[in-house]
């Protein structure tokens, strides 16, 4: 890769975006930075490629996979098994594989055979005792030309990513009122606990005489403070009405947090909170303050 001239880079780039098992899950930019890590490799016929340190995707010739297991792609799935490549898609975990300490290695029919444009490997970087264990390997039929995304360059994106999204949200608690002058130890302990949540228009954040789940510190967009009110309405009868209604009491703005009281305390709200336009921001649930 070092000797790639920047066209060549980009030519690469352009054909990584080609291929929907990795457009499925990374975006133009990741794709852009892995486009800068990735060679092709040659394999003579015969040859066993274990694919345990890389994400592979044939050229040129046909290998065969000599396992049914399959790491998942990237991270962050609901289930090892929820992402499998088209080209992993007849191949299952058995019963029988679940329960072995070592998957057995066997040959799938020629239907299985993986062609020009197939895709087999991780790109996760596996540690060494579990890599031992599970290989995700393939047999070539034919002399192949496979070109090869090493893990170790995703694993940089990643840190690259978590880097960012911990400075955004150090940077989004130091501008709320009253955490302007916490030490920054003590906002990346509360760091650690945070997630990123979008709410709807009108979404009823918490209502009043509720205690809320969760710490808010809203990113972006507003909410509408309402406070709820019991009044009389007279009614064409001459009678009177008991009626409850919301009264519009402030704003919740960009940079500015709540729910701290509520949580830590468990007092339900005095007022309910509903959404202006969509919302965007970092939350603390409670379990997690609790257990942290």
């Amino acid at each position: 890769p070092i000797h790639r001239t920047p066209y060549e880079h980009k030519t690469v780039w352009k054909f990584l975006k080609t291929i929907p098992d990795l457009t499925f899950q990374l975006n133009d930019k990741h794709l852009k930075t892995l486009s800068k890590t990735v060679f092709s490799e040659t394999w003579l016929k015969g040859s066993t490629v274990v694919a345990n340190d890389g994400f592979y995707v044939i050229l040129k010739g046909l290998a065969r996979p000599q396992t049914n297991v399959y790491k998942n792609l990237i991270e962050g799935s609901d289930s090892p098994d929820s992402f499998i490549p088209q080209s992993f898609h007849s191949f299952i975990w058995s019963e029988e594989l679940k329960n072995a300490s070592l998957a057995e290695m066997y040959l799938p029919s020629y239907d299985s055979m993986l062609s020009k444009w197939s895709t087999f490997g991780t790109l996760e970087v596996m540690p060494q005792n579990e890599s031992e264990t599970q290989m995700f390997s393939v047999v070539t039929e034919d002399d192949c030309e496979i070109l090869k995304i090493p893990a170790k360059g995703y694993a940089k994106i990643k840190e690259e990513k978590i880097k960012l999204e911990n400075m955004q949200k150090l940077k989004l608690i130091r501008m709320c009122p009253y955490y302007e002058e916490w030490p920054t130890l003590s906002i990346y302990e509360l760091i650690a606990l945070l997630k990123w949540k979008k709410f709807p228009p009108g979404h009823v954040i918490v209502e009043s005489g509720n205690i809320i789940s969760f710490v808010g510190y809203i990113n972006s967009g507003c909410c509408n403070i309402y406070r709820s009110i019991i009044g009389f309405v007279k009614l064409r009868s001459n009678k009177v009405k008991r009626s409850q209604k919301l009264v519009y009491m402030g704003k919740l703005k960009e940079k500015e947090s709540f729910g701290e009281i509520s949580v830590l305390l468990q007092v339900p709200f005095t007022c309910t909170i509903i959404t202006k336009k969509e919302v965007e921001m970092a939350i603390i649930e409670d379990k997690d303050l609790f257990d942290a």
